[in-house]
């Protein structure tokens, strides 16, 4: 080497010495907007540096001081660009998503958009159900949303249940790829059914109120939006094995593709899980099944899916009295001291009369009022049982294994056929075609079943000895067997949605909703215990066999929409059109009676507006008429509890009317977010859960008698709803909820029905009574921190009150008209969160423990006033006359989940 070849090397050396001395570096993180996880192998461009991100999403550039064009891409998702000045060391984390799902999913699914849709609603993305689910069932995680109320009731797996806004499963519409999947015939969603979908979801939302759908969906209290995964999703192998408490297991296996070079994607998942239960005797046991394989073809995407979810598991169907499971619990319900107490139960046994009862009042200062107010929280536990709140009526052992009397078993395969085309920049066009086929049922028992010592259902004893055979029985019948009710159905339908952007700020999207639904409803022998048939009338039944009732149940529907948006930067506007015509039919296969079509019509109308008032505050209003059919049994009374009649129509039905109107206010910022809302909804002729019956001529003491509709019922629900998120540093985040409501029913009249003969009047009064069934008031919140990154701790905890036990408005006649239903003590749920993600040899690990109802808190989470079925009921819209189910105590779950 000459000394000019050295000079020059020393000079470039030096250079770049200062130079890379100069330099300041870039570093960050890219991951899924949805998951949450990392994106693997994304390019980060700034200017002419270039890196690619790696296993855990990280990148880091050295830059010379200046402003630069920072460009993110991967594969499947839409490029970031954003200016950045670089002055200083600089850490940036970016989420990334894709718009090509995001119209398919404005189009099919009516995802709301933030600063965009004018309604309320909360993203659950598949990080947060990846860190607080649990092993719970998807209603349960949305406890953490303003105005929900969600419980397991009775503790069997798949049982929980869900109000928002005080409005039951009934008036939720729930949608899955913006499919609606509430039964037709009376608009329940059963939780079970839909084990395993927490794999695959991308993402889930929850609309309050009327939402944004363009269907005529049951969106009275609000809309459950649920997305699965897709060829848009990143190339995954995952298996994941959790366990937990009461012999809780469950192993998963899935595999994406994400979009290979040829246009097409894969999508599979399976899992199996088992366990005892919380509650005793409620086993489960399941298996989930998905496929979905996707096609891009030019302008077109075809798209196939098909999963299912074949389960079965113990059930806890009845509330108890409250002593009955815990006296202690029931004890502290009675706001006073343990001689206080005594009083009430001498007076309430007997042993002392009302005058020495009001005497001891007197003496201790206790005014008539107050009086009053402790006898609603009394309960006289004087020789009730004291079970335990796990003790469930339905168990006992058969040949040393547990044996639930009542268990649900149900498979409820679906599969759908989507094709999205983009005719033109200007036109896209979804169309789905999908069909549900479910299969199963739920058992109990018939017949006698003695207790054993101690007080379990012992079937030894009724296959040995009731069902053997005897003198009276030579034949060995049985006495005692287990039925089952069937409820198989056929289901199909066809969704077609066309969106056509009119000029850049208006867009026209329409469609067609048509559905078909045969649902067979029957009761069968399912287990005889060990006898050889069971006599049913003139017959001897096998297993297997129908009797008792038998029937199906049609439904039609055809519905079409129309939507007017209408964008600029600052505004959004719509206006939304959607009817539908129901029609109702019945056969009778007991009775070979066939009742005809039924036609019901219905409408929607909804209209919005949301206005970004600068780049952190905007503020939306919404309004909206739904004109919604009455359930198929408020329509078609069939004979389920008197087989031996004909099928008829209800006299005097109408449909329910709802009008709802809703304000809001958000503010969106790097560190800050905030939303604020408020709701008025009005709900008229809320349906009854079981029509009475009247005579047909009430002077004829044997005039046939026939089902009627009550009319005129009707509620209003107003409230107020903030929920907030404040992020101080990157690894701490504080969120917030408040959800107060004022829900009450607003009848108080003598509704009319006109029979063929005479005007039957039926008088009750509800006007201002608070409705039951869901805590009004709510006030949750969150912590979150993340020490290193992949290692977080979180602790939320909700607070429920105002929660009313559940009754039936029309029930409040005579001397209980206008009285409120017992309140439910209240109640505060912690739960904690924590888990670690690392790579082990190029192999995502991520572990998690979960523990819920952290400090183990006893609480009653749903409650029936004045069941007629507790023996201590006395009417008087108490503790003591109410039944109960309690909550489930402290559980745990562990899991690891490995990623290639």
């Amino acid at each position: 080497m000459n000394k000019y070849s050295f000079q020059l090397l020393l000079i470039f050396l030096l250079f770049s010495s200062f130079s890379s001395a100069q330099s300041l570096v870039l570093k960050g993180r890219v991951t899924d907007v949805s998951s949450g996880e990392p994106l693997i192998g994304a390019t980060v461009k700034a200017g002419n540096e270039g890196v690619f991100t790696d296993f855990d999403g990280n990148f880091l550039i050295y830059l010379n001081p200046g402003t630069y064009d920072l460009e993110i891409s991967y594969v499947g998702y839409d490029p970031v660009v954003q200016v950045i000045v670089i002055d200083k060391d600089t850490e940036m984390d970016f989420e990334v998503g894709s718009t090509v799902v995001l119209q398919q999913v404005e189009v099919v699914a009516d995802i709301a958009i933030e600063r965009e849709t004018p309604v309320a609603f909360s993203n659950i993305p598949t990080k947060k159900l990846d860190e607080e689910l649990a092993g719970q069932e998807l209603p349960m995680i949305l406890n953490s949303t303003p105005g929900a109320y969600a419980t397991q009731t009775g503790g069997g797996d798949g049982d929980a249940r869900i109000t928002i806004r005080g409005f039951d499963q009934r008036n939720i519409a729930v949608m899955l790829d913006g499919i609606p999947v509430n039964d037709m015939e009376n608009g329940r969603v059963f939780w079970s059914n839909w084990f395993g979908l927490d794999l695959v979801t991308q993402t889930m939302q929850v609309q309050r109120g009327l939402g944004a759908s363009k269907l005529a969906v049951p969106s009275v209290g609000g809309t459950i939006n649920i997305l699965t995964k897709g060829i848009d999703s990143k190339k995954s192998i995952r298996f994941k094995q959790e366990v937990g408490n009461n012999g809780f297991l469950r192993s998963t296996f899935g595999y994406n593709s994400g979009r290979m070079l040829n246009g097409w994607g894969l999508s599979v998942a399976a899992s199996y899980k088992r366990g005892r239960g919380w509650v005793d005797g409620n086993f489960t046991e399941g298996y989930f099944y998905y496929l979905r394989v996707d096609k891009e073809i030019g302008n077109h995407r075809l798209s196939f899916s098909g999963f299912g979810a074949p389960q079965e598991h113990g059930q806890r169907s009845f509330t108890k009295a409250v002593g009955f499971y815990n006296t202690k619990f029931a004890a502290s319900l009675f706001e006073g001291n343990s001689e206080l107490y005594q009083n009430f139960v001498d007076y309430n046994q007997g042993k002392i009369d009302e005058d020495e009862f009001n005497a001891i009042m007197d003496s201790k200062g206790i005014t008539a009022a107050r009086v009053e107010e402790l006898n609603v929280n009394f309960i006289d536990t004087t020789g009730q049982e004291n079970f335990g709140l796990r003790y469930n009526e339905h168990w006992g052992y058969r040949r040393g294994k547990v044996f639930n009397a009542r268990k649900n078993y149900y498979h409820k395969p679906q599969f759908n056929f989507r094709h999205s085309w983009q005719l033109s920049e200007r036109t896209f066009i979804s169309s789905v075609a999908y069909l549900s086929l479910g299969n199963g049922g739920g058992t109990s028992p018939t017949g006698p079943l003695r207790r054993d010592a101690d007080n379990l259902l012992d079937f030894d004893y009724a296959i040995d000895t009731t069902n053997a055979p005897f003198g009276l029985n030579p034949q060995g019948l049985s006495n005692t067997i287990i039925r089952s009710s069937i409820n198989n159905h056929f289901w199909t339908g066809l969704l077609s949605t066309l969106k056509f952007n009119i000029n850049p700020s208006l867009t026209f999207s329409g469609g067609i909703d048509g559905r078909y639904y045969r649902g067979d409803h029957y009761r069968e022998v399912y287990d005889l215990l060990g006898g050889t048939g069971f006599r049913f009338g003139n017959e001897i039944l096998q297993e297997g066999d129908r009797f008792d009732w038998d029937y199906t149940g049609f439904v039609r529907w055809i519905g079409g929409f129309a939507l007017l948006e209408y964008k600029t930067a600052r505004w959004s506007t719509f206006l939304n059109v959607s009817a539908a015509n129901s029609d109702y039919k019945i056969e009778d296969h007991v009775l070979d009676a066939e009742l005809d079509w039924e036609s019901v019509p219905t409408y929607t109308l909804k209209l919005g507006a949301n206005f970004n008032i600068n780049n952190a505050n905007s503020v939306f209003v919404n309004a909206g008429y739904l004109n919604k059919a009455q359930r198929f049994n408020n329509v078609i009374i069939t004979n389920i509890w008197s087989p031996e009649d004909a099928p008829e129509l209800a006299e005097g039905y109408e449909n329910e009317k709802i009008s709802a109107v809703e304000l809001g206010y958000s503010f969106k910022s790097s560190k800050f977010s905030a939303n604020l809302n408020t709701y008025y909804t009005v709900w008229d002729n809320k349906p009854l859960d079981r029509l009475p019956t009247v005579p047909l001529d009430p002077n004829d003491a044997e005039s046939d008698r026939v089902p009627v509709n009550i009319n005129g019922i009707a509620a209003l629900h107003k409230g107020i709803e903030l929920d907030f998120a404040f992020k101080p540093r990157p690894d701490l985040t504080f969120e917030g909820l408040v959800s107060i409501g004022d829900w009450i029913w607003n009848s108080s009249d003598t509704a009319r029905v006109k029979l063929p003969t005479y005007e039957y009047k039926y008088q009750f009064d509800a006007k201002g009574v608070h409705v039951g069934d869901a805590a009004q008031y709510q006030f949750g919140g969150l912590i979150r921190y993340e020490p290193i990154r992949g290692l977080y701790f979180k602790l939320n905890g909700t607070h429920f009150a105002r929660n009313f036990a559940n009754f039936q408005p029309e029930d409040l006649r005579g001397i209980n008209s206008g009285r409120e239903s017992w309140q439910m003590p209240n109640y505060t749920i912690f739960s904690f969160h924590t888990g670690y993600s690392f790579k082990f040899n190029g192999v995502g690990v991520r572990v998690r423990a979960n523990i819920l109802n952290l400090f183990d808190e006893k609480y009653v989470s749903d409650a029936r006033n004045n069941d007629d079925f507790n023996p201590n009921n006395t009417n008087d819209f108490d503790a003591n006359s109410a039944s109960v189910h309690f909550g489930q105590g402290r559980r745990w779950t562990m899991s690891m989940l490995l990623t290639f």
